[in-house]
Order: structure tokens, then sequence, then C-alpha cells
């Protein structure tokens, strides 16, 4: 099949295989996905600092300074928009499955911290939020297994890493109809494409959108 290319993306077979599964729950998997920290652009990491008291209030005591937030800083990646990033920091935590968790996962419900705080503000709820988190478990590739860059960015399922194994899948098989993949991320395919692209994907393929 020819690869379906929207806004810079080629959509991967992965996403276009219908499959009975069904987005997982927070209070079954316990956001085995944060169980580590994320690779966030720098830009957008100073973003979220700007913003540390709307967020601060939502985080435990003990995790509420800001400079403790990210790591250290590298500059050799384009595949980030300013082609520097950073990662949230990782804490222990032995009420979780993993025994640690991104900084701002909280432990009394498994909600980002950075979420739960632009909701409760009533500001759309990945304002803030890491791209990568956000777009997961669907990830945007830039190179192969080799490392060698793409022709096109993919847009894929990632569904070959460790947290699979782990319980963090972001998904569940369950014993309902087979939809196309896509559509079961439809919020995280109009995040990379646009709700034009996600839209246009829908036609491509035959199917009513759903967004």
């Amino acid at each position: 099949m020819t690869d379906i290319v929207i806004n810079g993306y080629a959509i991967d077979d992965k996403l276009l295989q219908k499959k009975a599964i069904r987005r997982c729950q927070v209070a079954r998997c316990k956001a085995g996905c944060c169980a580590d920290g994320v690779w966030v652009d720098y830009a957008h990491a100073q973003r979220i600092i700007a913003q540390a008291e709307r967020i601060q209030p939502f985080m435990p005591v003990a995790r509420r300074d800001p400079s403790a937030w990210f790591a250290e800083l590298h500059d050799d990646d384009p595949a980030f928009p300013s082609g520097q990033y950073t990662g949230t920091t990782t804490v222990e935590d032995p009420t979780h499955p993993s025994g640690t968790t991104c900084v701002f996962l909280r432990p009394e419900d498994r909600y980002c911290a950075i979420q739960a705080a632009c909701v409760a503000q009533g500001r759309p709820s990945w304002e803030l939020k890491p791209y990568y988190c956000c777009l997961f478990p669907l990830v945007d590739e830039y190179a192969d297994a080799d490392g060698r860059p793409l022709p096109v960015r993919r847009l894929t399922l990632d569904d070959e890493n460790d947290l699979f194994n782990r319980g963090g899948g972001c998904y569940e098989e369950c014993a309902c109809e087979p939809e196309y993949v896509f559509q079961i991320y439809a919020e995280e395919v109009a995040l990379a494409l646009g709700l034009e692209g996600y839209r246009e994907l829908c036609a491509a393929v035959g199917v009513i959108p759903r967004l």
C-alpha cells in the first residue's frame, strides 16, 4: 500500500489496522506510561516553568521547586522545534508499580499536575503538557531503526517499547468491535496532523470523522 502522507507525516500501517482494543483506564494502569520522565523541547520547558505558580498547587509540596523539574539541556536533535531539548526529572514513588514516576505525576490520582492545573483553571487540557505525553502511545519518527533520517516523518503506534511489557501501553484488548487504530486515538492523531489533517485521513480511509 502506498503511504498516505498528510501534513508532512507518512501514516504508518499500524494506525491503519483494525484492532479490538480500547484506551486504557488510569484507575487500572496507574499511569504506567509516566514511570519515567519525558523529553521536552527546551522552549516548551521554559513555558512550563514560566507558569510554575499555576502548576505548583497541584503537586506534592516536596516537588514544587521548578529548578528541580527538568534535567540537563541537550542541543543536538533537530526533531525538536528549537533544536534543544531537556527531560522531566524522575522521582522515587514507592506507591507506583514501577517505583518511580515523572515529577509531574500526582501520587493521589495518577494524573499529570500540568494537565490538572489547566483543567482546573478552565484552559485546554493539553495547553502546557509536553507534546510527547499528549501524543503517546503515538509517536512521530524522524529516523529508522539504524538512526538514518527518514525521507518523511512517520506517525506510528509505539507498541514496541518496554512500557507495553510493564502494562503501560495505553490500550487494553477487549471483546469489542475492531476499529481502525487511528480512530481509537483520534485526538492524538488530530494533535499531530491538525484537525483538518485528521479528517483528511478519515476521507482517505473512508470512515466518518469522530472530531
